[in-house]
């Protein structure tokens, strides 16, 4: 029988981290991933990580990266399957040399999961889980000449996808609803919800705050990169039906992509260039200054995945104004810790931000409750509910030896 079983300590292999696992560069599905494999290193657990790319600053004798760096197939569609036999085949190198506790299938998902990770007899993990994530147009494999096999192999890397979620003896997922639904599809497997963490780095910015002088100027930010699904410009439009009503606002971008041409004309043609600021990337360990210095966040992201930025922003009282779809739904509770706009438009928005902006009692209800709730998103809540199932999952799964 394992030894394992009767310690605390865990031993996880980690088969996808995530395609770039990071500490310090804004890139969401990295920086969720890094929280909760670094947050379980600090407490003495052995993680080895494959991801494809990684940029760490912080270094921990219990977290072991391993970057596989580019591809080497011919064809970006059969990159998932290469990743898959590299992760494994690191599995299979470190089982011969130590005893692994638990398989851990992270990012990425959906048809970049082409097949069941090796686990030797392990019970496998797969998650966080977001809605929508695999799905996501700007996640699937580009042809580099015009000629493309995507669509001969997608069915089966869905099929292996799927068959991945049959064999989990855990699936996690970062949203009440989704976590039920999974059950609902997969009950084979312990379903746990797990939020996404959020510490913010000092205990100032998390202490209520009081609303911004009347006299100064409104600030709204937005924080995402500039892609059509987040939908920048009705943002920016927004803010333009706000001034052109005589609403004191300025507005901030943090973030980058296609879209910021489109958005820098926009600016220009409507001289919005004293009310609009561009700032690109900003360092993840600045975004916190950003988030606690305005009066709202705003999201008009069409089916966010989760929203880390928001969760953030709840955490340091700063009230989110959010369209009610995808994980923003099920984070916000609606007129009690933000708002949820169901019309995607620049004026339902614009009405929204206008409510706050005329009324200052709302939004420091709002910014009270959004920091009591963000309480239940700090890396000890989230680890703890993390480590203990994970115990538990090692108890009760039978590991058979190779």
């Amino acid at each position: 029988m394992d030894s394992n079983i009767f310690n605390k300590s865990l031993s996880i292999f980690v088969h996808s981290a995530s395609e770039y696992l990071t500490d310090c560069e804004p890139h969401g599905d990295g920086l969720i991933c890094f929280s909760l494999l670094n947050g379980l290193a600090r407490r003495n657990h052995d993680i080895f990580a494959y991801t494809r790319y990684a940029a760490i600053s912080q270094k921990d004798s219990h977290l072991e990266v391993r970057a596989g760096g580019r591809h080497r197939v011919p064809f970006d569609s059969l990159t998932a399957w290469e990743h898959s036999w590299r992760a494994d085949h690191w599995f299979q190198h470190l089982s011969k040399r130590s005893n692994t506790d638990i398989v851990w299938r992270m990012h990425p998902y959906g048809t970049s999961c082409p097949t069941v990770p090796k686990t030797l007899g392990r019970p496998l993990v797969v998650g966080p889980l977001f809605y929508g994530w695999p799905e996501n147009e700007a996640m699937r494999a580009k042809p580099r000449f015009g000629i493309g096999i995507e669509k001969l192999v997608s069915p089966f890397a869905q099929r292996g996808w799927h068959r991945t979620l049959q064999a989990a003896s855990m699936i996690i997922c970062a949203t009440h609803n989704h976590a039920e639904s999974m059950q609902n599809q997969f009950p084979q497997a312990k379903v746990l919800y797990l939020p996404v963490i959020v510490d913010p780095p000092t205990s100032d910015l998390s202490s209520n705050r009081k609303s911004t002088d009347e006299s100064k100027p409104f600030h709204l930010l937005f924080v995402a990169n500039l892609l059509p699904n987040k939908n920048p410009l009705i943002f920016c439009q927004a803010v333009k039906l706000l001034r052109d009503n005589g609403i004191n606002v300025k507005a901030t971008l943090l973030g980058d992509g296609l879209e910021r041409p489109n958005i820098e004309a926009y600016c220009a043609s409507e001289k919005l260039e004293d009310t609009i600021y561009l700032q690109g990337k900003v360092p993840n360990n600045e975004v916190y200054r950003y988030l606690h210095s305005a009066d709202l966040l705003i999201s008009t992201s069409l089916g966010e995945p989760y929203g880390r930025s928001i969760a953030e922003a709840m955490s340091v009282g700063t009230p989110c104004i959010c369209h009610e779809s995808g994980g923003p739904a099920e984070i916000i509770e609606n007129e009690v810790d933000g708002l949820l706009v169901k019309e995607l438009a620049a004026d339902a928005f614009a009405v929204a931000i206008a409510r706050i902006y005329t009324n200052r009692q709302t939004w420091q209800y709002l910014s009270d409750n959004a920091i009591g709730k963000a309480k239940n998103w700090t890396s000890e809540a989230v680890l703890t509910s993390l480590e203990d199932s994970l115990i538990e999952i090692r108890k009760t799964k039978k590991i058979i030896k190779r």
